[in-house]
């Protein structure tokens, strides 16, 4: 296998579907385990990441944000950002994994001239600290519920 431009185009579209497949794992695991409230947490981080992403997408095509200064806003980015902030937070032990996968990732981009630095940058800037302060929130409330669970045994 020759890695030319087209194999790469492959690799990099088929990343952000794997981490979506991932965080569905994680979310269909709890449901087989009859674990309903960690479904349900789950299920509302990732819906809330990616409608930040797709908020702010929508956002830049309708006032055309990253044009005005030049930029052009990666929903990749974005949604690969999110994905991977899903997983550092409930795989936490892989959390090294999966920064380094998103900087891999971001490479292959700049690499095959999907977007610039500046455009990596400038969403990554506007689109971290809304899904980094879901994800600390999910931290927050699943520790609250193995808390609860724990003196209620």
């Amino acid at each position: 296998m020759t890695l030319n431009y087209e194999t790469l185009d492959t690799l990099a579209d088929a990343y952000t579907p794997l981490l979506a497949l991932l965080w569905l794992a994680l979310i269909l695991h709890p449901l087989l385990a009859r674990q309903w409230r960690t479904a349900v947490l789950r299920s509302a981080l990732g819906i809330s990441c990616l409608a930040v992403c797709y908020g702010l997408m929508f956002a830049d095509r309708v006032l055309a944000l990253w044009p005005a200064i030049g930029l052009d806003y990666s929903t990749h980015s974005a949604v690969a950002i999110a994905f991977v902030a899903i997983l550092c937070t409930l795989l936490p032990r892989q959390r090294l994994a999966w920064i380094a996968s998103l900087l891999a990732y971001f490479l292959l981009m700049l690499y095959q001239r999907y977007h610039t630095v500046a455009d990596i940058l400038s969403t990554a800037i506007a689109v971290t600290p809304p899904v980094a302060y879901l994800c600390v929130q999910l931290a927050r409330a699943g520790a609250a519920s193995r808390r609860a669970n724990s003196t209620a045994h």
